[in-house]
This record gives structure tokens, C-alpha cells and sequence, in this order.
């Protein structure tokens, strides 16, 4: 029994040890196609994710849903592709919806081992049909909250020049202390 913890083999969260090391994957699944829309890939995809044994995985260009795609395409999954890539692998998730049209949608995704306590997707398109966002999220480690910041920008330079001055505003807005990982 630990004596400690109050009942044999359980300790409480905060007598839980820290974490020492985090274990990050970043993905572009470009809507779970290859390269150029040629082969729908999202189940090699997911065997790929889950072989890092990754901690957190930021995503970016992960559909929420396409019904065309999902009446095309034998293997699509019945839930969102984030949904599908998480499995029983990353119990918590969060979705940033950037890009809406009339079949689907689609933005920034992240699956972590951790609890998310609290996200929300910041909309940091500048102009034009590229919408772009930022998904930040707090995760709950034993000891300490992380902020992790999902990040896709734009193909325009000067666009990617004011979304970094956006990811700069709302990183000056964290507690000066708090750990941040960007991806």
C-alpha cells in the first residue's frame, strides 16, 4: 500500500511523477490523399501516426467531414478523419475548423495521451479563399499545463508574415512561465 496515495497502487494526480519528455509528431494528411489528390491514404496514414507512439500529434489539413469523398472512396471512415486517426490510441482531441465549403470541411486537429482542459481556433486568415487558423489548446500533465499550438500558414509570404505576428500576439498573451510547443 502506498500510504501516501490513500488506497493500495493509486496515487493521486498531483503525487503523479512529471513528465519528463513529450514525444511530438506534426502532420500535414493533406485530407488523407497523397500527393496531388492521385490515392486516398488515410488508413496507411493512421498506421504510420500510431507506429511513433507519439504523445501529441498536431494535424493540419484533416477533414471534419466530406460527403462526397465518403460516397466515393471504399475504407472512408464513418467518423471525422481526426476521430479515425486518434482510435483508442489519443483519448482526448480538439478540432479547429478552418476551411468551409458546400461538401465538407476542413482546419487543424490535435490528438493527445493527455487531457485537453481547454482549445479554441483563432482565425488568422488574412484575404482571399485560403482560410487559415490557429487550434490552441491547454493539455493537463501531471504537475503542469501545456499550451500546444497547432499552426498551418499560408502559402504567401506576406500572409505567413502577419499570421507569425498573430502567433506572436496570442504567445505574448500565455503566462510568461508556461510551456509551448508549436507545430
Amino acid at each position: 500500500m502506498n500510504p501516501e496515495a490513500g488506497s493500495p497502487g493509486f496515487a493521486s494526480i498531483d503525487q503523479a511523477p512529471a513528465v519528463k519528455r513529450l514525444r511530438v509528431l506534426t502532420v500535414n494528411t493533406h485530407k488523407g490523399f497523397t500527393a496531388f489528390n492521385r490515392r486516398f491514404i488515410l488508413p496507411e496514414l493512421r498506421e504510420a501516426v500510431r507506429s511513433t507512439q507519439a504523445d501529441i500529434v498536431f494535424l493540419q489539413e484533416v477533414l471534419g467531414s466530406h460527403d462526397r469523398h465518403a460516397a466515393r472512396y471504399p475504407g472512408w471512415p464513418q467518423t471525422s478523419q481526426y476521430e479515425f486517426l486518434a482510435d483508442s490510441m489519443w483519448s482526448d482531441f480538439a478540432y479547429g475548423r478552418n476551411a468551409v465549403y458546400p461538401d465538407g470541411h476542413h482546419g487543424n486537429a490535435l490528438l493527445s495521451k493527455y487531457p485537453i482542459i481547454e482549445h479554441r481556433n483563432l482565425d488568422v486568415s488574412i484575404t482571399g479563399p485560403e482560410r487559415r487558423g490557429l487550434l490552441h489548446c491547454i493539455l493537463d500533465l501531471p504537475q503542469r499545463q501545456v499550451h500546444a499550438i497547432c499552426v498551418h500558414l499560408s502559402l504567401l509570404e506576406s500572409h505567413r508574415q502577419k499570421q507569425l505576428q498573430l502567433l506572436r500576439e496570442l504567445l505574448d498573451s500565455l503566462p510568461v512561465d508556461a510551456p509551448v510547443i508549436i507545430a
